[in-house]
């Protein structure tokens, strides 16, 4: 009987991620770069991924030797990248650097969220847990606007170098 409500909890936790996901994408616009409002969500983020990390680390942890327990391990390491990307991103961002100085590190904040979510799909995530997600990732897609257009402009860039590459000289 246990193991059908985890298994259902897990399940409404994957669906709830989907849902965040997919609404994150539709929001996904160019917004002009404003110091100060990227510094405070920065800072927000910062301290969201410090409590979600506390919730983690307090989480009973799975059976040794389960997939559970190496995609919760998997989630911590995940995480433990995520809170020192984002403490990398404020203290540049209170430093005074712009956009094009900091889009590197926002870069590697998406990339750390993505292999963090891909574990938690893979783990059990508790309802507390799950509302700190909810809440990394709103704040997280309150940055995407300010970096939109220049992340999209590198990504572009990058993708055309291999084909450049590959081209053989006349």
């Amino acid at each position: 009987m246990r193991s059908v409500r985890v298994f259902r909890l897990a399940t409404a936790a994957g669906f709830a991620i989907s849902l965040v996901l997919l609404a994150g994408a539709a929001r996904a616009q160019t917004t002009p770069w404003d110091q100060k409002a990227v510094t405070a969500i920065a800072v927000k983020l910062e301290k969201a991924l410090g409590d979600l990390n506390v919730t983690v680390r307090r989480q009973p942890q799975a059976t040794v030797g389960t997939p559970q327990r190496r995609a919760q391990f998997q989630a911590r390491e995940s995480l433990r990248l995520l809170v020192n990307t984002s403490q990398r991103l404020t203290s540049q961002l209170e430093a005074g650097e712009d956009l094009d100085a900091t889009l590197p590190t926002y870069r590697r904040l998406q990339m750390l969220r993505r292999d963090a979510e891909r574990a938690g799909r893979r783990g059990q995530i508790p309802a507390p847990t799950l509302e700190r997600v909810v809440s990394v990732r709103g704040l997280l897609d309150e940055l995407s606007p300010f970096y939109a257009q220049a992340a999209a402009e590198e990504e572009a860039a990058e993708q055309a170098e291999p084909a450049e590459e590959a081209a053989p000289a006349p």
